[in-house]
Formats: C-alpha cells, sequence, structure tokens
C-alpha cells in the first residue's frame, strides 16, 4: 500500500513537470526568449496584443488632418496597466512620410485593460502633399523614460492612397466628392464599387458619370454628375429625405490664369527685375538706342558700378563730392591726351597737365546737353575725386557664401553646408560639369595637407564598395585641403535629419542595428582583404542612406590635421570608448591590426544595441550591479544585463571587445558567420 502511494506521487509529480515543460515551450514558440522579444507572430505570451479594428480610411487628401481610433485587444497573460512601464500603441513607421501624432498613445493612467480586454487608441493622421501609396504600422509597446520603447509581437499594417487635395493634380482633370446623410452610403460609379461616404473619387477625365449611394437602412439613389478639367463636382445626397441629390460645381483657382499668376509671382517679380537690369545694363553702354529716342526720356540707366580706368566694374567707394561740371562727356584731359591711370593698389598714378596742374579723367554718361562742350579742370588746391577699393568687400567676395572658398566656384556650385566641426567644414554642391551632387570636404587649415592625408587619399581613391563612401578627387593647395565625396542625403527620424549614426538615437531596434553593422563588416572585410585598415571607426564615421543603409567614411584624416587614421596619427582627441587597448600602449597588447577594426565595430554594436557604451559607468549603473564602478571597470558589462532579449549577442560582444587581440574575432568572416548564424532559423527537433 506504502509503495502505491509513493508511485502515485511520484507519477503526479512527472505529469507536473510535463505541464510546465509544454507551457514554457509554447510562451519561447509564440513570443521570444523574454517578455519583450519582437519576433513572434501568435499564441499566447506574457505581453501580447492583438488587432481588433480602426478608423483609418482608405484613402486620405493631401494636407487634411484625419482623426482615428485603433483598437486592440489584450491576449496576454497579464493585465495592461500605468506603472513603471506605460503601455500604449506605438508607431513603427520610421522612414514613412505620413505624420502621426502621438507617436505613442498610451492608455490613460488608472485605467487597467484586463486579458481579453479591448482598448481604443486614438492617433490624428497627416498625410504628405505628394500622393500615392503609403504603409501604416502600430504595434502594442511598453516605454520607460521618455522615449524607450518595447514593442509586442502582432503588429498592425494597413497600406492606404494619398490623393491630391480636392481630388485634382493637375488642370486637365476633375473630381468627385460625394457626401451623404447619414454617412457610410456605399458609392458605385457605374456597376463599380468605390468606397462609402464621404469619399473623394479624384483624377477623374472630364466626362458625364453615373453615381448611386445606397444604404441599408434607405432607399438608394442616383444623379448624374458632369466632370469639367480643372474642377470639383460636390455631390450632396440626403438619403432621409425625398429632396433628389445636389450637384454643384466649383473651378480651382489655382487652374485658372489668376491662380497661376499668384503661383508665379514671385517668380514674375524676379523676372522683370533681371529684365528691368539688363535693360539698364544695355542702356550704359551701347548705342543701339538712338540719343534722341523718346525712351531716353522716360529710362535713365542706374549706375551701380562705378567703372575703373582699366574698363573693368569693381566694387569701389568714393571719397569727396564730384563738381557739377563733371556731368559732361567723357574727358580724358585738357590737352586731349592723359596718362592718368590706377596703379595696383587702387591710387591715381601721375597725369599730364597744363601749367603744373593734375588732371583728372572724367567718366560720365554719354548723354548730350548743353554743357556737353565743358572740360572740367581741377588744380591743386582743388579736393580731388579718389575713388579706393573697398578691402572688406573685396574678402567677402572671396569668401563667398557660407565661406564657401572663391576659387572653387568654377567647378562647384554651393548649396548649403552639410556639416562642419573643428578640423573641415564639409559643403552640400553640385558639380557644375556635370551637374552630380557631392559633399565637399574643405580644411579650416590654410596650408597644404600632410604627406599621411595625402597617401591615405590614394588609398582611400582605389576604395570601391557599395558599404563604403566613395572618394572621387583630392586635391592639396599651397593654401587649401579639399575632398570631393560621394554625397548621401541621410535618414529622417522624428523629425531630424541624420547623415551619419552619431545623432541617431539610440538605442535602435535589433533588426536595424544587425542590418547596420553587417553592411559596416561587409566594407571592413573588403577592405581588410585588400590591407586597408580603419583604425578609427566611430559612428561619426558611418554615414547611411534614406533606406538605412550604411557606408564606411573617413579613411584619410591625416595627423593633427582632420583627426586620426594610421600608426603615425595622433589618436588622443578621439572618444576614449573607440580606442583600442593597443592604440593605448603598444608594449603591452601588440600593434593594431586588422582586429582594432574588429573592436571599434564592437562598440559601435553594443551602442546600437543598449543605448550604451561599453566599459562605462553608465552601463554598470544600469546592469544593477553592487559595488563601485572602478571594481569592475575592465569588466564587460553583457549586453543581457541591460537588456535580456539582447542574451544571444553576450559571446559576439565578448569576442568583439575583448581587451587581448588574441581574445577577439581574427578575420572578419568570422563575425559575419556567427552573426548570420543569428538569423538563420533553429530547425525543429
Amino acid at each position: 500500500m506504502r509503495e502505491n502511494k509513493q508511485f502515485r506521487r511520484y507519477y503526479f509529480s512527472i505529469l507536473v513537470l510535463v505541464l510546465l515543460s509544454l507551457l514554457n515551450f509554447s510562451y519561447y514558440v509564440s513570443g521570444a526568449d523574454d517578455p519583450y522579444t519582437s519576433g513572434g507572430t501568435s499564441g499566447v505570451g506574457y505581453y501580447m496584443g492583438e488587432y481588433v479594428s480602426d478608423t483609418i480610411p482608405s484613402s486620405l487628401e493631401a494636407g487634411s488632418s484625419y482623426p482615428v481610433v485603433i483598437t486592440f485587444r489584450n491576449n496576454g497573460m497579464v493585465s495592461w496597466e500605468w506603472g513603471v512601464e506605460k503601455f500604449g500603441l506605438l508607431y513603427q513607421g520610421l522612414q514613412s512620410s505620413i505624420s502621426v501624432d502621438p507617436v505613442f498613445s498610451p492608455i490613460l493612467e488608472g485605467m487597467k485593460v484586463a486579458t481579453q480586454e479591448v482598448s481604443s487608441f486614438p492617433f490624428t493622421l497627416t498625410p504628405p502633399d505628394k500622393p500615392g501609396e503609403y504603409e501604416l504600422s502600430f504595434s502594442m509597446s511598453t516605454r520607460k523614460g521618455e522615449d524607450r520603447y518595447t514593442p509586442f509581437p502582432n503588429g498592425f499594417s494597413k497600406k492606404i492612397t494619398v490623393i491630391p487635395k480636392e481630388g485634382v493634380s493637375s488642370g486637365s482633370v476633375g473630381s468627385i466628392i460625394i457626401q451623404s446623410t447619414p454617412s457610410g452610403a456605399l458609392v458605385r460609379m457605374g456597376n463599380e464599387d468605390k468606397g462609402f461616404t464621404p469619399l473623394t473619387l479624384p483624377d477623374l477625365n472630364p466626362a458625364q458619370y453615373e453615381i448611386s449611394v445606397s444604404h441599408p437602412d434607405y432607399s438608394s439613389k442616383w444623379t448624374q454628375v458632369m466632370v469639367e478639367p480643372g474642377a470639383v463636382s460636390r455631390v450632396q445626397i440626403d438619403l432621409t429625405s425625398q429632396e433628389k441629390p445636389s450637384v454643384s460645381t466649383e473651378h480651382l483657382l489655382k487652374y485658372t490664369t489668376l491662380g497661376w499668376i499668384l503661383d508665379n509671382l514671385p517668380l514674375i517679380i524676379i523676372s522683370a527685375v533681371i529684365i528691368f537690369l539688363g535693360f539698364q545694363v544695355i542702356m550704359m553702354d551701347t548705342q543701339r538706342i538712338p540719343e534722341q529716342h523718346p525712351i531716353r526720356r522716360y529710362t535713365r540707366p542706374l549706375i551701380m558700378f562705378a567703372p575703373s580706368a582699366d574698363g573693368k566694374n569693381r566694387f569701389q567707394r568714393g571719397v569727396g563730392d564730384r563738381g557739377k561740371g563733371n556731368q559732361a562727356g567723357e574727358n580724358e584731359s585738357v590737352s586731349g591726351k592723359s596718362d592718368a591711370g590706377w596703379n595696383k593698389k587702387g591710387g591715381k598714378t601721375s597725369g599730364s597737365g597744363i601749367g603744373g596742374q593734375k588732371v583728372i579723367m572724367d567718366r560720365s554718361s554719354r548723354r548730350g546737353g548743353s554743357d556737353s562742350d565743358k572740360k572740367p579742370i581741377e588744380t591743386e588746391n582743388s579736393i580731388p575725386d579718389i575713388q579706393v577699393e573697398d578691402p572688406e568687400q573685396e574678402s567677402k567676395e572671396i569668401e563667398g557664401m557660407w565661406g564657401f572658398p572663391h576659387s572653387l566656384r568654377d567647378r562647384y556650385e554651393p548649396l548649403g553646408v552639410a556639416g562642419d566641426d573643428s578640423y573641415a567644414r564639409v559643403y552640400k554642391v553640385r558639380k557644375k560639369e556635370s551637374g552630380a551632387l557631392r559633399a565637399l570636404k574643405v580644411g579650416h587649415l590654410k596650408q597644404p595637407g600632410s604627406e599621411i592625408l595625402q597617401k591615405e587619399t590614394v588609398v582611400w581613391r582605389s576604395l570601391r564598395h557599395p558599404n563604403i563612401v566613395h572618394l572621387f578627387r583630392s586635391e592639396f593647395l599651397d593654401d587649401m585641403t579639399f575632398l570631393e565625396n560621394e554625397y548621401l542625403e541621410g535618414l529622417s527620424y522624428k523629425g531630424s535629419l541624420h547623415t551619419s549614426l552619431c545623432g541617431l538615437p539610440k538605442p535602435i531596434r535589433e533588426q536595424y542595428a544587425v542590418s547596420l553593422v553587417r553592411d559596416i563588416a561587409e566594407g571592413l572585410r573588403y577592405a581588410h582583404e585588400i590591407g586597408v585598415r580603419h583604425y578609427h571607426l566611430q559612428t561619426g564615421d558611418i554615414l547611411i542612406t534614406p533606406k538605412l543603409r550604411a557606408k564606411i567614411s573617413g579613411f584619410a584624416r591625416g595627423r593633427n590635421e582632420f583627426g586620426f587614421s594610421i600608426k603615425d596619427s595622433d589618436v588622443r582627441n578621439a572618444t576614449a570608448a573607440y580606442i583600442t587597448p593597443e592604440q593605448k600602449n603598444e608594449t603591452i597588447y601588440g600593434n593594431p591590426g586588422r582586429r582594432t577594426d574588429i573592436y571599434q565595430l564592437g562598440v559601435i554594436f553594443y551602442e546600437l544595441l543598449t543605448g550604451f557604451l561599453p566599459y562605462s559607468p553608465e552601463a554598470f549603473k544600469k546592469s544593477g550591479r553592487e559595488g563601485l564602478y572602478e571594481e569592475y571597470k575592465d569588466e564587460l558589462i553583457l549586453p543581457s544585463e541591460i537588456r535580456k532579449n539582447l542574451v544571444k549577442y553576450d559571446p559576439i560582444l565578448i569576442r568583439m571587445l575583448s581587451r587581448k587581440k588574441s581574445g577577439r574575432y581574427d578575420y572578419m568572416d568570422e563575425f559575419i558567420a556567427d552573426l548570420d548564424a543569428l538569423s538563420r532559423p533553429k530547425p525543429v527537433e
């Protein structure tokens, strides 16, 4: 009997362990390895949210705002409440052109959404001005702090169409806007269903269309609508009464002659000014318009630039007043001959005269008059009309807009400043020869680049890889050094433009971090295979494209000029976390090499995943370890100690960020293989 009871207890214990194992297995299949994973698609999880419904229209009109509501069901294992973690619906359109406000819509404070209950979240959608098809993505999420979000699995996506404002994109087409009482009625055009009211049918060819509107609770109504080019036909249907549908046509102002003038008024004014100034230039120095032509009575040339003796117009400043007698025609001297002119410094040279008198050259208009035969003479006692060049204005001409070098304007058109630091300024330019966009990096120092920098640029120009910024040209002049690089537009995120990883808010989503780091690794693998090392890899050297792809820059720096790069360069100005042990002390840790780049890539990867730099006091504090930072400053805080779902990256980052070179990956191929292995699905046993 006692043995039978022991057997039952043993059997019951085995049964409990099996049930717990099955529950744990279903949890990992449904979510991932922690409550905040984003890899699952269905099933039961700790935090789960299921899409129920939404009020987002299938088409949005450009320039309008739409308040919408999205409803999700709590199908997880815990309730959604307001606490340390704020629950809400997160908009995940990182690169979408549709403005969504707010980005994170939380549940109300004090509200509790139990398992299997639903909650609705309000948003306001503002579509862009450019028509087209766009995609919206939302998922339930938790928020810690101001901008740290952890999305749930089972997100919601919806494709919508943005139509032009009032449904008309050009003056050759029209549109029909249909409204009904009550709304939500089905609209048919001919035999084709078009949607539910209120509804805009955009960009219709001019013709007559048959529109019918039906509602399950009322009788259907129909009407014929004539669509005219550049016009909106508005149809108002009251299904609750016997009144016939009303149709009105509105011609849009922007497609009329007056509208075109108003839209192009600045261009018209600028064109008129250019034509006027061009006519003034013709009036100043030409014989095409006769002296006695009637137009000269109403038009007088505006003398904006005083001509110099060599016939060239320059910015000049007059000292003294010109006498009234100088309104006569052009005279050279009293004797009809003069050697007076301008020396190189802008002063007047000596000229011939009569009786020791000094004679000046007077250049005035060629218009005739009663005083045209008078020849002004100024003696030594009179105040001469001296003109000197303005050195300040000349300096402004040399510098140009945004400080762009005047000597490069014959080759490049400056479009703006793309970046600036203590070493150089980067301009966005257009090549005048080909029209291609480029990034022009001009050093601040007025001297030719060092020998190190010149050698590095030769190497950089030889690199050809999709994940390396292309260097087209480098020049080292006596007073200037500049590099002509490939121009990247950067990524627009949360209202800011980010051209490199340096300014991108961190941490970023896991899949984006892995994709970016793999791009960098591919570029470094190519460089390492041909014997090139970077040695100063930082987030500021990783440029990004609008499609969130990474390209390596900064292969040429030069000692004490543009930063640091090769072994002989100065690394003291780099961020401390990126300086490897071998760059600090070669005697102890050996010479820099391939594994130096691998270490610095590990720093970037660690920061993208966790938001902190490795071996930093901030990472130590976030891990929650007890004790003083000084006791652990040489020990790596594992990513999983900061975010539990990053545990799979611990082995990789331990190898990348090893203090000893022998503990790191030897080749970039080994790192890429381990990274790819994490993304491959595990075989089911």
